[in-house]
């Protein structure tokens, strides 16, 4: 009696349990809140108990657990889709479309069962903290729901900017839990901004054969074009690159692939030796042919899975050898191009009265063909030679980068050195600090070289080989000149500061005392004469004496971290 009560009880939960969003219930025009994604997660775990499990991941500044659900076949069994949704919490498109697709498949609507032979594991909303700032006019350049979240986070910071530095805590449970369920095939469902046009979804595939040619890249060029397919034959219209044109005042000037930055969630994916997937549905579509659109891509993504997942799973064990090589660290595309036809609408560009400047005026209800330029071909604007053994760091910095790099996965051994050791040392002979904050840090901006010197390696350094399976992700945050790198980002500032000085009055003192050097006196009498922002600064003409005198401090504008 008390075993038929039970199951009486556990028929009654899962008789009542509303599998259905808010979004479907209200037509497509709301989407729900956190407390909608708590009770799914846990109806959907509990309806289907074999097929899905609820977890929680971290907890937001704000006190909010952030759950995601694994779905289909147990971890470790199988292959590992990762879908994400809602890192701009605004762009919440799929939330609402993988909810509803998962409650098709498991109830059986879609006969195909895309879920056999794989892992989902999918977070409904990554950016929770911001989704709660809720309100009407939070996206005013897309086209629904009613009300949706914010850009960013509690802590005003952008989490899809964070995806190399590792600052904020969602963040980094989030990498904590990838790393965990080390998925082979990631896609971060996003919302276009900029022009109006007629696909419904951009697509950014990484890497893919257009800038390399490893197994990597050459199984991302087979994702893009699949997906491609797989979407045309749903009816949808899709773009292999985010729809931005080169001059946004001008659609004819056509589209071109970009390599974006670890900071983006698909790009550090790739340079974790997966493959990533930025997924943007068009903001001028309605949220209900949004939503669907997302509902079709991610049912595109399991099927593809499902066909080519046990492939993909064999390149987590290629490595390559980077050690003493020249590495290509960063491209951008070239001004070769191909003609594309696109499928745009009417425009006009004119001046605005209100501010003076150019504006774009898109007609929708007049469609147009174009024939447009696409830039697709590369060129290095990054090579960098990769250490013999790896990085070392000094004491002094040992600590941050160590629990930074580990955050990554990245291997870090401690190093015992020589009193006096060849290493290669990296010295700016440019730099130039950010004028404004960007995600509240002063960016650096240097170039340098790197350069033989015998440095004391002192007790307690770290070293950090290059022999490793995430060797490029090492380069990438530790080459000073990476655009994403710790440096460039700006925590280490401090060591390209002045922080010695001499008066004005006892330096007018030592330069008349250096000019009687000839080789000095010729040097300067020769700046003079051919740099006319030099000759009209006394405080460059007084630097010039500064730097060459014993008190100079040689350790300014010195890289702290050493290359074996």
């Amino acid at each position: 009696m008390k075993y038929l009560m039970l199951t009486l009880i556990s028929f009654s939960v899962w008789a009542k349990a509303d599998l259905t969003t808010i979004a479907e219930k209200s037509q497509w025009m709301k989407t729900g809140r956190a407390d909608e994604v708590e009770r799914l997660c846990r109806d959907f775990a509990s309806t289907y108990p074999d097929k899905v499990t609820c977890n929680i991941y971290g907890v937001t500044p704000l006190g909010r657990n952030m759950h995601y659900l694994v779905v289909g076949e147990k971890l470790g069994s199988a292959p590992v889709l990762w879908i994400q949704a809602g890192i701009h919490s605004g762009e919440i498109d799929g939330k609402d479309a993988t909810f509803w697709l998962l409650r098709e498949i498991l109830s059986g609507q879609v006969k195909s069962n895309p879920l056999k032979g794989l892992t989902l594991v999918f977070i409904p909303i990554v950016s929770l903290d911001a989704h709660e700032r809720f309100g009407k006019w939070n996206r005013p350049n897309q086209i629904g729901p009613e009300e949706m979240g914010w850009r960013v986070n509690s802590k005003n910071l952008n989490l899809n900017r964070d995806f190399g530095k590792l600052e904020i805590s969602e963040l980094q449970d989030l990498v904590k839990l990838w790393l965990k369920v080390d998925p082979i095939l990631s896609a971060d469902l996003h919302v276009t901004d900029g022009a109006d046009f007629q696909a419904e979804v951009g697509l950014v595939t990484a890497p893919t054969s257009h800038y390399g040619q490893t197994p990597l890249h050459l199984a991302g060029s087979v994702l893009e074009k699949e997906l491609i397919e797989k979407l045309k034959s749903k009816g949808r219209k899709a773009l292999e690159f985010y729809p931005d044109f080169e001059d946004a005042l001008n659609p004819k000037s056509g589209f071109g692939r970009y390599i974006s930055p670890i900071r983006y969630s698909h790009a550090y994916w790739s340079e974790q030796g997966r493959l990533g997937l930025l997924v943007e549905s068009h903001s001028w579509k309605d949220y209900k042919t949004r939503v669907r659109t997302h509902h079709d891509v991610v049912l595109s993504l399991m099927e593809l899975m499902q066909k080519n997942g046990q492939e993909w799973e064999k390149l987590k064990n290629h490595k390559e050898d980077f050690v003493n090589k020249d590495v290509i660290l960063e491209q951008k595309h070239t001004l070769k191009s191909r003609e594309i036809e696109f499928e745009g609408y009417k425009y006009e560009v004119y001046t605005s009265n209100v501010s003076g400047g150019k504006v774009i005026k898109f007609f929708p209800d007049q469609k147009e063909t174009w024939k447009l330029p696409f830039y697709e071909t590369f060129y290095p604007t990054l090579k960098v030679k990769a250490p013999a053994v790896g990085y070392i760091i000094p004491p002094a910095e040992a600590e941050w980068f160590k629990n930074k790099l580990k955050m990554h996965g990245i291997v870090v051994e401690n190093y015992e050195g020589q009193p006096l050791q060849d290493v290669f040392v990296f010295k700016a002979s440019e730099k130039t600090f950010a004028p404004a904050p960007y995600e509240g840090l002063h960016n650096l901006t240097v170039k340098g070289e790197w350069r033989n010197a015998k440095e004391e390696i002192p007790k307690g350094s770290l070293l950090v080989p290059i022999n490793q399976p995430r060797a490029r992700l090492v380069m990438l945050l530790l080459e000073p000149m990476s655009r994403d790198s710790f440096l460039s980002w700006g925590f280490l500032n401090r060591y390209f500061e002045q922080k010695e000085y001499m008066e004005n009055y006892v330096m007018e003192l030592v330069a008349l005392e250096m000019l009687k050097d000839p080789k000095i006196k010729a040097e300067f009498e020769q700046k003079l004469k051919n740099d006319k922002k030099f000759a009209d600064s006394p405080e460059e003409r007084w630097s010039f004496f500064y730097r060459k005198h014993p008190s100079w401090d040689q350790k300014m504008d010195v890289y702290p971290i050493y290359k074996l």
